[in-house]
């Protein structure tokens, strides 16, 4: 029988979904691949072991374990990005497979996706996801079936050139300054270069083409709830869906009846946000231990916040996703983190004040694998 674990952040993101991944990974790891099932290449999720700190974008948090990672059509991946990244990778041997329809970004993506930022201040990161994905929608398309045949790369590049410059006209001179500005030590003989040197990496498959070969499938979500497309507060929101919709969805759709499902709830025990837009009005923190805070303030992100958690909002977290859960039977766990930065928390209160009975809470006191506990429910 097929084991789905799903790690859904209920916050503003940053809370500890590399950490969890690894640490699900490593149960079984000949017989686990990492889904990817929203977000994309603008992902950071930092995974530490005995000898290296990394902070994973274009591979799975299961890749130190030799997990590999699958990329559905509901994601975007970055060719130039994947090469860095996968080059440092080489020798864990990292794997992708890519669906067919995953989405393509361009630096045309993420210099028009830079220069709205600085006009509209929404907490983007900057690195062309949203934009990607509105193209798509306006049927202007760039697949990884394309990157096998360099003539069609050559084409969608055209054409995607051809959709910001007249999408620019309706913009002002400052936009249009800064996109062009972005652009001009952008060399896309090199972007071309890279859609070929990332081939050793990845093999295009779809979901029902792979499932036989694994038993375990984790399903590695993207930012929180809580900058859902859906559920998050507009405009400070991200262009996926980051509740665990679509990981529900590709278990029914591919995975069968029988599958097993189990989704593990992540938290720090402190609250976080990376970038504008609203934040809970709670106490302030003061952490320990944090000194290797991978989250650092940046031109477009903005600065990484802090505060008390709020259980009003855990618990709407909390709701939210289980609208997407109907007709299938679920085990729901919960994991916070980062309890060694903030010895006074108490996850027994947090735990009695929560909407759901939990088949298991962890936590982790450090940020490796081997700092996770199992606490009383």
């Amino acid at each position: 029988m097929q084991q789905c674990s799903i790690v859904i952040d209920l916050g503003f993101g940053d809370a500890g979904k590399g950490l969890t991944t690894d640490f699900l990974a490593s149960q079984q790891p000949e017989q686990s691949i990492v889904v990817r099932f929203s977000g994309g290449h603008q992902i950071g999720h930092t995974v530490s072991t005995d000898v290296l700190t990394h902070t994973f974008s274009n591979f799975g948090s299961g890749t130190f374990v030799g997990v590999p990672t699958f990329y559905t059509e509901h994601t975007t991946v970055f060719p130039p990005a994947i090469l860095q990244e996968g080059n440092f990778l080489k020798k864990y041997k990292p794997q992708l497979y890519f669906h067919p329809l995953a989405m393509i970004t361009t630096m045309y993506d993420i210099a028009y996706n830079r220069a709205l930022e600085k006009k509209q201040n929404h907490g983007s990161c900057g690195l062309g996801f949203g934009t990607t994905i509105a193209r798509n929608k306006e049927e202007v398309y760039f697949f990884a079936n394309d990157l096998q045949f360099n003539w069609v790369v050559k084409q969608r590049l055209k054409s995607i050139r051809t959709y910001y410059e007249t999408k620019l006209l309706h913009q002002p001179k400052s936009v249009q300054e800064y996109y062009f500005n972005e652009l001009s030590t952008y060399d896309e003989d090199y972007y071309l270069d890279t859609c070929s040197a990332i081939k050793p990496f990845y093999q295009l498959a779809t979901l029902p083409e792979i499932a036989a070969r694994f038993e375990h499938f984790i399903f590695e979500g993207s930012q929180g709830i809580l900058l859902d497309t859906q559920h998050g507060f507009h405009p400070h929101t991200t262009w996926s869906y980051t509740t665990s919709k679509n990981a529900i969805q590709l278990i029914k759709d591919h995975l069968g009846p029988t599958a097993t499902v189990r989704i593990f709830y992540v938290t720090r025990c402190y609250q976080t946000r990376h970038g504008n837009g609203p934040m809970s009005e709670t106490q302030s923190v003061t952490l320990k231990n944090n000194d290797n805070e991978a989250n650092e303030t940046n031109e477009f992100q903005g600065e990484f916040r802090t505060k008390g958690l709020d259980q009003e909002l855990l618990n709407y977290a909390l709701q939210c996703d289980a609208i997407h859960h109907q007709d299938l039977p679920i085990e729901w766990n919960l994991m916070i983190t980062c309890l060694d930065q903030l010895p006074s928390f108490l996850p027994a209160d947090l735990i009695k004040n929560l909407a759901p009975n939990f088949s298991s809470v962890y936590g982790s006191y450090g940020p490796m694998r081997k700092f996770i506990k199992q606490l009383p429910v």
